[in-house]
């Protein structure tokens, strides 16, 4: 996260009432994934002004937090882990200290919601030569790839999944079964994005995405997890292309639960891949979340 200078890059809006909506989408099964520098998914740090308030509003819809360390330039961070080092970050700054704090306040300054995405990349010397031919604007720092402010591909970077020894089982007793973010949609028209995301070790496919309404999309598997991509036209904010994750649930029923007691009528989703709660922005800190019971 960029939260953790070292490894990675770490407002609240009003709950709305929500319409139930049934999507069925029956379609083939995707394509595997073939090998390649990055693995899967790693986090998602995503950007609020009221850290509290976000913590609470994520803890209402299941989610257990651990608290950040401290941060020398005054960052903030909650985390919401899972078993296998995958996570979304719940990270502010109140003041620009440092080149990374001064990023997180000028997206805050445009609103609440994913800042960056991490891939999951565990050798970074394959990872960079990789990138010498993909997208040669990179900058490697220690345990850090990533691209400089001002690049297209800024809001992405690289990480090693971070798995603490200070992890406890209770971090990872989600009461809504999360498991594991398995999926990220992003919204954007870089010319430069499908073909990273193939050069990387993504399986081109078709996937869905529900802002609300669900509509089919390209998708790039990688052996542990999807990136779908819209149009950049499906933004929330401007220049904020992650807008929404699917987070893997150990049982549908259980997150319905817990989900309804948090959002006015969440949308619900069966679909070959599984079955699904929908949370919207407005009951997060501005991305769709969806949390999906996968089938076999």
């Amino acid at each position: 996260m960029r939260g953790f200078p070292f490894f990675r890059k770490g407002r609240p809006g009003n709950r709305a009432a929500f319409s139930v909506a049934l999507c069925l989408v029956l379609g083939p099964p995707p394509a595997s994934a073939t090998e390649g520098p990055v693995v899967g998914l790693d986090h998602i740090p995503i950007a609020v002004t009221d850290l509290d308030t976000a913590a609470a509003r994520f803890r209402a819809l299941g989610f257990a937090l651990k608290p950040g360390s401290a941060h020398a330039n005054g960052i903030r961070n909650q985390h919401v882990k899972f078993p296998d080092g995958t996570e979304l970050e719940l990270i502010t700054a109140p003041a620009a200290t440092d080149a990374l704090t001064a990023d997180y306040r000028r997206l805050l300054a445009v609103g609440d919601a994913p800042a960056f995405l991490a891939l999951y990349a565990p050798d970074h010397d394959a990872l960079t030569a990789m990138l010498a031919s993909l997208a040669p604007s990179f900058q490697r720092d220690g345990g850090m790839v990533s691209f400089p402010e001002g690049d297209p591909l800024h809001f992405l970077f690289f990480g090693h999944r971070n798995k603490s020894p200070t992890d406890q089982p209770a971090h990872f007793a989600h009461a809504n079964g999360s498991q594991s973010l398995i999926g990220v949609w992003l919204a954007s028209d870089d010319a430069s994005v499908p073909p990273l995301l193939a050069g990387l070790g993504g399986v081109r496919g078709t996937g869905d995405a529900c802002t609300p309404i669900c509509t089919p999309h390209p998708q790039w598997r990688f052996a542990q997890g999807t990136v779908t991509l819209l149009p950049a036209d499906r933004q929330r904010l401007p220049g904020r292309p992650i807008i929404g994750a699917v987070i893997r649930v150990a049982n549908f029923d259980q997150a319905l639960t817990v989900a309804k007691a948090a959002v006015p009528n969440p949308v619900i989703r069966h679909t070959i891949e599984g079955d699904s709660v929908l949370v919207p922005p407005e009951a997060t800190a501005g991305l769709w979340l969806e949390l999906r019971a996968v089938r076999p």
